[in-house]
């Protein structure tokens, strides 16, 4: 009995190993594993790297609100800049030159023989001007007595300026009325009479009125719109006559 149980157990075992050598394990194996195998991907190599950057270049998509607002953001910040932004500086036109206006003048103080020479100068000078000389129908002169020293007289003459009087001239001929002061000369004697009440009104003092000396011949220019230049000129001339003055009227 013992060697017939022997040999059922070496006969079973035999049949179990035969069966075991028909089904190999490892298809069991492989059958398992490749159940939802097309779920699964597995990317090695150059192709894994493709992946990558594929993946790394796909546009990330912006919300429409945060578009939205990034929109209006750039628009205000453009509108603030223009508004903001310096003006171009326009080119200023250029001006109209203004027009010289000129200047009126009256040359007095001129006696004796000084006037022909200041007449010939005057012309040498292409200066337009108007004489007005004492003639016979002059026959009263209101006058400052002559001074010790020409240079004294020019003294008076200024303070008579700053006085307001305005038609007056140093005696400077080397005559009898050298140093003297003329304050003008007159037709008649109710005439000088009156300028001379005038200048003491001023403050003049020591001016009297006389019957004119013959022998004192006086003469005055007039000049009308004298460019600057023109001015010089005369400015110049006038220096020259010692005793003369030159005064500065308003054109009429």
């Amino acid at each position: 009995m013992k060697w017939l149980f022997i040999t059922l157990v070496i006969a079973n075992l035999a049949v179990y190993g035969f069966s075991q050598l028909e089904t190999p394990a490892s298809s069991i194996e492989l059958s398992q594993r490749e159940k939802n195998a097309s779920a699964v991907k597995v990317v090695t190599g150059q192709l894994g790297q493709a992946t990558a950057v594929n993946v790394a270049s796909e546009p990330v998509t912006t919300s429409a609100p945060l578009a939205t607002a990034t929109a209006t953001a750039t628009a205000t910040a453009t509108a603030t800049a223009t508004a903001t932004a310096k003006p171009t500086p326009t080119s200023k036109p250029t001006p109209t030159p203004v027009a010289e206006i000129g200047r009126c003048w009256r040359w007095a103080g001129i006696t004796g023989d000084q006037i022909d020479n200041a007449r010939t100068k005057i012309q040498n000078l292409s200066l337009n001007a108007s004489e007005t000389a004492s003639g016979e129908s002059s026959k009263v002169w209101v006058y400052m007595p002559p001074q010790a020293t020409l240079e004294i007289a020019k003294q008076k003459a200024a303070q008579l300026a700053e006085m307001g009087v305005t038609d007056y001239f140093v005696v400077n001929n080397g005559g009898r009325w050298q140093n003297s002061i003329s304050l003008g000369v007159f037709s008649h004697r109710e005439a000088g009479e009156r300028h001379l009440a005038e200048l003491k009104a001023l403050g003049v003092k020591s001016a009297v009125v006389r019957e004119k000396d013959d022998t004192l011949k006086q003469a005055s220019f007039s000049f009308k719109n004298l460019n600057l230049q023109q001015s010089d000129k005369l400015a110049k001339l006038s220096a020259q006559f010692s005793g003369s003055v030159l005064r500065e009227n308003k054109c009429k």
